[in-house]
């Protein structure tokens, strides 16, 4: 898996703008004085902020520049500063961005030198149309999250393209072959939105929506964790429990979505709310703002379904996946929380087809 390893004198002077890279990488820091560059794994690009270099760390680089290393390098410096430039190509390192530079920029390098980070690797088993339509998919989600970080328009017309392209996918190979190829990414948020996605339209079109109803659903679904862009991927791809104080953090997404989307006229209300109140249940014990019964719309409710069932059926490297009956008998203990009529309508579409199904990826 690709990462970006950043190095620094002192991480309180790093550019605060330049740190949400994090978000769209798995990224790992390092001070200086605990660097070792010998034990940089492979696929990792090493980002150096050359602000305050002392002559201690000059000869960590210049070192790491004459061990003959094929690790590809990007520095961060005072472009206005011709000692810093020189300084820095003399450590090897020849690709430079300015410390003032915007974080659009910075992405771009990283993105040229580690590729995209969103594209899946899928076995060839899968058709065509399935890969095409998770690759897709994949880069409507990362292009959604760096507009995000950059303040640019959300690309909302490419993930409308991209939910109708889902239920066209579904409807021809089957959700199963789906959920297959979505559970082959090498990230779990983007598995886990292409999950709620993959499920929500297949619900949607079950229940006779409309493709323009099928379709809001299927955005909706599509940016409902976008707050999540606000969240370290260390973090959200973690292999392990999270911490108290990192589920904390999480929770706080749907806020975070809101702040994203609510300003922005080219997201649909419904989308919005979907965002916000995913979490939300019926008898008021749910969150960030503790609605009660109808004060959450129906395609809340729906996708609430979705993210559950979807969070309970997939696997994650500290939890083993539920089977589809065993992560209903889960749902229907949370009587009062959700929407029984429609979990029932849910129930009957999983268990009576192999709409719920999931052909597992092998495991070492």
């Amino acid at each position: 898996m690709v990462q970006i390893l950043i190095a620094a004198v002192d991480f309180g002077n790093f550019p605060s703008r330049f740190a949400k890279i994090a978000t769209l990488y798995p990224t790992k820091r390092i001070i200086f004085s605990e660097a070792n560059f010998r034990k940089i794994k492979p696929r990792t690009l090493l980002l150096v902020d050359f602000l305050d270099l002392g002559p201690a760390q000059i000869d960590i680089l210049r070192a790491f520049s004459r061990s003959g290393h094929t690790v590809p390098t990007l520095g961060i410096v005072e472009t206005k500063s011709r000692h810093n430039v020189l300084q820095a190509r003399e450590l090897g390192f020849y690709n430079l961005i300015d410390r003032e530079e915007k974080f659009s920029i910075l992405f771009e390098k990283i993105r040229e030198v580690l590729g995209d980070y969103s594209k899946p690797t899928l076995p060839s088993r899968f058709s065509e149309k399935i890969v095409k339509s998770v690759e897709t998919t994949s880069m409507g989600l990362n292009l959604m999250s760096a507009a995000a970080l950059t303040g640019a328009p959300l690309p909302m017309r490419f993930l409308a393209t991209n939910a109708q392209d889902i239920t066209a996918a579904i409807m021809t190979e089957g959700l199963d072959n789906w959920l297959s190829a979505v559970q082959c990414h090498h990230s779990h948020t983007f598995c886990h939105t292409m999950m709620v996605a993959g499920h929500t339209v297949s619900f949607s079109q079950s229940l006779g929506h409309s493709e323009t109803e099928q379709t809001l659903l299927g955005l909706g679904a599509l940016a409902h964790d976008l707050g999540k862009v606000k969240i370290p991927l260390s973090i959200l791809d973690k292999p392990g429990r999270l911490t108290r104080e990192e589920r904390e953090l999480v929770n706080k997404h749907p806020q975070y979505s809101e702040e994203i989307l609510a300003s922005r006229q080219e997201v649909p209300k419904q989308v919005v709310e979907m965002a916000l109140w995913h979490h939300e249940f019926l008898d008021g014990s749910g969150y960030p703002n503790g609605l009660k019964g109808n004060q959450i719309p129906e395609t809340v409710r729906l996708l609430t379904i979705s993210d559950i069932y979807s969070a309970l059926t997939e696997k994650r490297a500290y939890k083993e996946s539920l089977s589809p009956r065993q992560a209903f008998a889960v749902m229907f203990e949370m009587n009062g929380k959700l929407d029984m009529d429609l979990l029932r309508k849910f129930r009957a579409l999983v268990l009576s087809s192999e709409f719920g199904h999931v052909r597992r990826r092998a495991t070492a």
